[in-house]
């Protein structure tokens, strides 16, 4: 196995990890033995615990980001359109799998960000690209005349990942996607309203 591959392996196992088991409860023992992976090799590539929840992050965050930039760049729908598609499509794969896994960047906010400074950095990082993202397509939303002209882009991008991480939280707690069902419901079809 090339050094490459077997650092993309410990980081889908690491991956696994982290969602099943939280940052405390990931063990770096049990995810070299998931990956085939002599423990030299894990600090080959990682100098820390720390540092490879930072590559995990790291990783889940571009996958993500290539999602939104294939949803978000689909001019075959309108803006609220390519918004709604986003949440369907994760709604969709949080039902085919583990509901009590949540979301990687929610996951580590409440376990680990306060503990790591690193990593807390990271998190906002990435919240912030998320927002981003979002802020572009409701912005494009707002100057074609789908949304109300008074709703500023950036809050209400930030309200949207907030509802969402809290509908999350509570799916991992009920063990199904019925919070994510209700979020919809109630944040997007409210939202989205007009796109109908």
């Amino acid at each position: 196995m090339s050094k490459i591959d077997t650092r993309a392996v410990l980081i889908d196992e690491g991956l696994k990890a982290l969602l099943s088991h939280g940052y405390e409860g990931a063990g770096i023992g049990p995810i070299l033995k998931s990956a085939g992976v002599p423990k030299g090799s894990f600090y080959h590539f990682f100098e820390s615990k720390e540092d490879f929840a930072s590559a995990v992050l790291t990783t889940y965050c571009e996958r993500n980001s290539v999602v939104r930039a294939q949803l978000f760049g689909d001019r075959s729908k309108s803006p609220l359109g390519r918004l709604r598609a986003y949440f369907e499509y994760y709604e969709n794969i949080y039902g085919a799998g583990d509901p009590t896994c949540g979301c990687l960047l929610g996951n580590l906010s409440q376990s680990i960000a306060a503990h790591s400074e690193v990593l807390r950095k990271e998190l906002n990082r990435s919240f912030t690209a998320w927002q981003e993202d979002f802020k572009s397509v409701l912005r494009e939303a707002r100057d074609a005349g789908e949304l109300p002209d008074h709703l500023e882009p950036d809050e209400a991008a930030a309200f949207l990942i907030d509802a969402y991480e809290g509908a999350l939280i509570r799916m991992k707690a009920e063990g199904s996607i019925k919070p994510l069902q209700r979020f919809r419901a109630m944040a997007l079809e409210g939202l989205l309203a007009g796109d109908k």
